[in-house]
């Protein structure tokens, strides 16, 4: 009964079933900003999640030349599936601006391309 409970209340539990929850939480999230916000490939059995918020969107069309230069600050080890989290910043004078965001449960090359 518990399992019920939870499963209805935070989606499905690691696994199949939480990548196809996944996958319907981010379609519904881009239904509603009418405009693909973030996108997951899988391969191998892999997953890969980029995303960009509508602020991103707007330095991304507003503020070009600073595309030029960008850095990333990688961090592995963020929850118990050992995903690694980057984020992606471009420069400008006000300071550091965000250019996106990416989640991956590996660094292989296979992730790289997705």
């Amino acid at each position: 009964m518990s399992q019920f409970v939870y499963e209805k209340t935070y989606g499905a539990s690691p696994g199949e079933d939480m990548v196809y929850d996944l996958e319907a939480l981010i379609n519904s999230y881009n239904g509603e900003q009418s405009v693909g916000c973030v996108k997951i490939g899988r391969e191998h059995g892999r997953i890969a999640i980029a995303a960009f918020t509508l602020l991103i969107r707007r330095l991304h069309e507003g503020h070009r030349q600073s595309g030029e230069l960008v850095v990333v600050d990688a961090s592995s080890g963020m929850d118990k599936y050992d995903c690694r989290v980057s984020l992606i910043s471009k420069h400008s004078v006000a300071g550091g601006l965000p250019f996106g965001c990416s989640i991956t449960t590996s660094n292989s090359s296979v992730i790289s391309s997705i």
